[in-house]
């Protein structure tokens, strides 16, 4: 069973190379954003707390988001694994998750922050994203290299983090994740 978490800073792929892993592997691809958002507008007591949080402009308590992720993983679609992209993001997720499945493995992305900045700031063209900002991508970058960097230590610590250079190709970085698990 495949229990892979993929990390890196923003603009590394994690969530383009979760579905071309999902696909190969035939696990479901789980983003903790789609799945707030996702939970967000299904009605009932959860979702009507994930928006209150959500509107307020706060981010959305670590006891939620496992909640969110629990009943998502409970699918029958997840039983056989499942490939996590962007969780955890920092030492308390990472502690909030320690009772639950652990991954497997953990795919950390790794760029250079000029050319995440550089994507992000391309993305942000391409898209008309008025929230990635030079300003605000160099917070977010400061945030990953703070609060996730520290936490990837925790899993380097197992022995279960296999580095992946992000700089090349899509089909390249997808390929050298496949070597790495010599699927």
């Amino acid at each position: 069973m495949h229990r892979i978490f993929i990390l890196g800073p923003q603009g590394c792929g994690k969530g383009t190379q979760a579905t071309i892993l999902s696909e190969y592997l035939g696990i479901p691809h789980l983003s903790m954003g789609h799945l707030l958002r996702e939970e967000a507008s299904a009605g009932g007591e959860l979702s009507e707390k994930i928006q209150s949080i959500l509107n307020s402009g706060s981010l959305v308590p670590d006891v939620v988001v496992k909640e969110v992720l629990l009943k998502r993983l409970g699918l029958p679609d997840a039983k056989d694994g499942y490939i996590l992209d962007g969780f955890p993001r920092n030492i308390e997720q990472f502690l909030a998750f320690e009772d639950c499945d652990q991954p497997t493995a953990v795919i950390v992305i790794t760029i250079p922050r000029a050319v995440s900045i550089e994507r992000l700031s391309k993305r942000a063209e391409l898209e008309n994203r008025t929230d990635d900002t030079p300003d605000v991508i160099a917070r977010r970058l400061d945030i990953y290299e703070a609060d996730t960097l520290p936490m990837i230590e925790e899993y380097r610590k197992r022995g279960i983090v296999r580095d992946v250079d992000g700089t090349g190709t899509i089909e390249a970085v997808a390929s050298e994740i496949k070597r790495s698990f010599v699927l």
